[in-house]
């Protein structure tokens, strides 16, 4: 496989990283409200408005939903398997 398909395809990732990814999205969602309806009033266009609003969540949705290296930084230290007699 593609270092690329490699990437896209391996999904878990931390703790640490749920909570950025979780973040970032709160952001993003915040900004691209804002910025779009600043953009549809100034503009006087409602397409508009929804043009940028989608930029933003297409952008949005490959930053937080692709499993990238910064969401795997913490890994979990798992307990070593033990035996049962």
């Amino acid at each position: 496989m593609s270092d690329l398909q490699t990437l896209l395809l391996e999904g878990p990732i931390d703790f640490v990283g749920q909570q950025l990814a979780d973040s970032i999205t709160f952001y993003l969602v915040s900004i691209a409200g804002t910025v779009a309806f600043l953009v549809g009033i100034i503009a006087g266009d409602i397409s508009l408005t929804a043009y940028t609003c989608a930029l933003f969540f297409t952008a949005g949705f490959v930053i937080v939903v692709c499993p990238w290296p910064f969401y795997k930084r913490h890994p979990l230290k798992w307990l070593p398997p033990t035996t049962q007699n």
